[in-house]
């Protein structure tokens, strides 16, 4: 029996990783592999836990976790280094990212505290530029978090503003942000569809059916 548990152990398989653009395949024995994930599950909790506390809002869970990673992650690469695209746990070991990446681990954060997360890649009308951001579901709503910058807006209500409010003119911007983002939002509606998030890919029990659903998306 022993026998046979080490030899499934050590089942070879695979792990993916890239740098500066380029994919790379490294074997890795199958206990490496879980050890590694239950540890960055484990990691993952553990941070959130010491973020948010007892707190239950979820809008101010979400801006709790939005201020501990703009303190604790670095917006772009430092020059001299490689853009790594590992596990995201990385990022938040090295302290510095670029910014989808940023917003890949401000949303894997906020799945972990409970409220539903994605990154989306929003375009601007008739064009080809576009603006990474995140979108967390909040008390029944899509609130719109630029998390590589640290930003957030407030609606005519003093409230985080949601897209719903973009879309209704409902959030009082500046000038430049109003250049910089209103562009890229004004033909979003439908957030909850589309949007790419690593967070379910880090969780025991919503791996395999997150793989299954990514499989399905790309066909």
């Amino acid at each position: 029996l022993c026998v046979i548990i080490l030899t499934v152990l050590n089942i070879p398989l695979t792990t993916r990783y890239g740098v500066d653009g380029t994919q790379y395949i490294r074997k890795i024995p199958l206990y490496a592999k879980l050890c590694g994930f239950l540890y960055r599950d484990w990691e993952y909790r553990d941070i959130v836990k010491g973020i948010v506390g007892d707190e239950k809002d979820e809008a101010k869970k979400a801006l709790k976790i939005l201020d501990w990673v703009s303190s604790n992650i670095s917006y772009g690469v430092p020059t001299g280094l490689k853009v790594v695209d590992d596990h995201p746990l990385n990022i938040i070991i090295r302290q510095f990212g670029a910014g989808d990446q940023v917003e890949d681990i401000f949303t894997i954060l906020c799945s972990y505290a409970g409220m539903e997360a994605g990154v989306g890649r929003c375009f601007k009308p008739g064009t080809r530029e576009s603006m990474v951001l995140s979108f967390i579901s909040a008390d029944g709503r899509w609130l719109v978090i630029d998390a590589k910058n640290g930003r957030y807006f407030l609606n005519d209500n003093k409230r985080v503003a949601g897209i719903e409010d973009f879309l209704g003119g409902m959030v009082p911007l500046s000038d430049s942000d109003q250049v910089a983002y209103l562009p890229f939002l004004a033909g979003l509606k439908d957030v909850d569809t589309g949007l790419f998030t690593r967070a379910e890919e880090q969780m025991p029990l919503m791996r395999i059916p997150a793989k299954i659903k990514r499989r399905l998306n790309n066909k």
